[in-house]
């Protein structure tokens, strides 16, 4: 009978190594999980135990531990040794978040043991994370105080660490990886607006804190002062009121200037947050000083307040916005038009978008505050010419504001814009055709350009030229004569332009935007697809092997280690090259092993230092496919055009760089 999960197993390996009780809020602490999830552990753990005669004993106010003989613990040990789930679970990444977790909740001394100990490493392996875990905190003026034989504690600001542990739980909520240690609480309210990851991640830190009643408070004041916050706003002061209170239990306060708490005084946000510290401290019998009052209205400043920007005309928000706020937002869409060489200047909503967004970022920026923005990574990626026009636009807060810009603000100002390009690609371009004269072409041109926002007249064209010309980048022709052997989309109207006319060039013009949408979604979800078999650590450059059979072992054996794929993969891929050669031409070759023994979708890729005989041919570039059904018909439908492309092929050969050779693939 197999240990039912891993932790159960690490949760025996302390028992056994200790001569006394551990309560289970210390097990809760060290695992990273709730302490009714150790509970459920330790019920399961002691049914299985009862199967080797030992006694697993549990007491309210003691603790838990083991009633066992000698022989029983030994045999124990060695069954945990031979447990294939005991095996270290934590990445290195893993390891320096739990880390900076640790140092940062308890504000206490960790010994290198401690710490060895509850990760499973040596105190080496310690070590080395510390290096890490030093260089995060260096980002936040924090330091790591060593003291031989007594441990590392963090020492810095009280502002500092405040900020480092409120980046760490946004981190730590956007880690895929802690994702699979941590378990969602089940006595979160299913209208919280809290996500359950936070919601742990928070109750793992601060679990004496009641958060719904934090929660109910903030809600009560949206409903009294008339205003919403957005979720993640409201997230971000629980996070903020949740650190406070853990703070000033341990006597932390928080300090600010006499000067910046007068003029907070005169803002409506600070009555505000009046409100809200006044029912906290009813609810949760503290006293909460001045500063941290001035400290929530700073959150409630840099707060963005639920906005519907189709609701909010032009006028109206340019009327109830600080002229400064108005001239920034006009400046940054004058500079990214000329950077882009696209005009958003009469973009009214990226305007409005663009000022609602400054208001409260302005304040953020002001006061130092950080907004992390999820969505930073794929912008950069996806978007690097919208991003770089972003950057841009530093200058005009150091200009105009004279404030700093960090790059998760930038973020945001670039998914401003790459809306704004999005409006202007689902424009519908067109040209006008007519036999009686450019003056007809041109009074409807005029009258589609007050009726049609959405199309865009490229040209105007009399009938006889129409053959010479290059239509490949027009959506629509319109015409005021029957036309033939045209292969794009044709709407015959009258010459003057009827209301009938309108809606058969509307209607046709939006179904040439559902097309184009449709093809972008499918090739959007296509790369996606692609992008989520491919990993950096399984791409691999100018590899020195002689044959074949030395490259798929390699491959597979990269996929075996980190449990994509069973044993019997690698025979069943060695088996399959024997019965027919997996080279496809062009130098590129797909060898892959049978399903069945795939447990994760992915690709390994290789370039090969010198070419290798693959059967009839010689082969540069691998693909070891280790693929289900479902995306083994993605692979095929995004690949077969690289497979066929030379030039691709030639990339990918001459690549230096494993993101160069995923971008050739994307």
């Amino acid at each position: 009978m197999s240990l039912l999960t891993d932790r159960s197993a690490k949760i025996l390996k302390v028992l056994l190594n200790r001569e006394e009780a551990i309560v289970i809020q210390k097990l809760a602490q060290r695992f990273d999980v709730s302490a009714r999830t150790i509970r459920s552990d330790l019920k399961k753990l002691q049914k299985w135990l009862k199967t080797k005669d030992v006694k697993l004993i549990t007491k309210p106010r003691v603790g838990v531990w083991l009633e066992i003989d000698n022989e029983q613990k030994s045999s124990l040990e060695k069954r945990l040794l031979k447990e294939k789930n005991n095996q270290d679970p934590f990445s290195p990444a893993k390891r320096e978040k739990y880390i900076l977790k640790r140092l940062l909740q308890a504000d206490q001394r960790y010994t290198m043991k401690e710490l060895a100990e509850e990760l499973y490493v040596s105190r080496t392996t310690i070590y080395n994370d510390l290096e890490e875990v030093e260089r995060w905190l260096d980002k936040y003026n924090l330091e790591l105080a060593k003291k031989r034989n007594c441990g590392v504690k963090i020492k810095g600001s009280e502002k500092n660490w405040r900020k480092a542990i409120t980046d760490l739980l946004a981190e730590l909520k956007g880690d895929q990886e802690l994702k699979e240690i941590l378990e969602s609480d089940s006595d979160l309210e299913t209208n919280s607006r809290i996500d359950s990851q936070t919601y742990q991640e928070l109750k793992s830190l601060f679990g004496d804190i009641n958060f719904r009643d934090i929660e109910k408070i903030l809600k009560e004041a949206e409903t009294e002062l008339g205003f919403l916050f957005t979720d993640e706003a409201f997230v971000g002061l629980v996070i903020h009121i949740a650190i406070s209170v853990e703070r000033l239990e341990k006597n932390k306060d928080i300090k600010m200037s006499q000067e910046q708490l007068r003029k907070l005084k005169t803002k409506d946000e600070f009555e505000v947050a009046e409100f809200i510290v006044a029912k906290l401290e009813e609810k949760l019998t503290i006293t909460i000083p001045e500063a941290e009052i001035g400290y929530i209205s700073l959150h409630i400043l840099g707060a963005k307040l639920q906005q519907n920007i189709q609701t909010k005309s032009v006028t109206d928000v340019i009327e109830n916005t600080d002229s400064e706020i108005v001239e920034v937002a006009q400046k940054i869409i004058k500079l990214t038009s000329e950077v882009l060489e696209v005009d958003f200047n009469s973009d009214q909503q990226l305007l409005v978008g663009l000022v609602l967004h400054l208001r409260p970022a302005i304040n953020r920026l002001k006061y130092g505050m950080s907004l992390r923005n999820p969505l930073l990574d794929r912008i950069k990626e996806n978007y690097p010419s919208v991003f770089g026009a972003a950057w841009a636009t530093s200058t005009i807060f150091e200009k105009e504001l004279g404030i700093k810009v960090n790059e998760e603000e930038i973020g945001y100002i670039a998914l401003h814009l790459g809306a704004a390009l999005e409006r202007i690609n689902k424009k519908t371009r067109a040209i006008i055709v007519c036999s009686s004269g450019i003056g007809t072409s041109q009074l409807i041109a005029s009258r589609l350009a007050k009726r049609l926002s959405g199309i865009e007249i490229v040209d105007l064209l009399g009938a006889h030229k129409l053959n010479a010309e290059d239509l490949r980048e027009i959506d629509l022709v319109i015409s005021t004569i029957p036309l033939e052997d045209i292969n794009q989309p044709v709407v015959q109207v009258s010459p003057l332009v009827t209301d009938n006319d309108i809606t058969l060039i509307k209607q046709k013009a939006d179904h040439i935007i559902e097309d184009k949408e449709r093809a972008n979604q499918n090739l959007e979800f296509q790369i996606n697809q692609v992008n989520q078999i491919l990993d950096d650590d399984l791409i691999f450059i100018d590899l020195e092997l002689d044959q074949k059979s030395d490259v798929i072992e390699f491959l597979s054996k990269q996929l075996l280690e980190k449990g994509l794929i069973k044993e019997e993969f690698i025979d069943s891929a060695l088996a399959r090259e024997k019965i027919t050669s997996t080279g496809v031409g062009n130098e590129v070759a797909i060898p892959h092993g049978k399903e069945e023994y795939v447990l994760k979708s992915k690709i390994a890729v290789a370039t090969l230092k010198n070419p290798v005989n693959w059967g009839s041919e010689t082969v540069e570039v691998i693909f070891l496919l280790a693929l289900k059904d479902k995306q083994s018909k993605v692979f095929f439908k995004h690949f077969h055009k690289i497979i066929d492309d030379r030039a691709t092929i030639q990339k990918l050969k001459k690549a230096k760089t494993k993101e160069k050779i995923k971008n050739t693939i994307i």
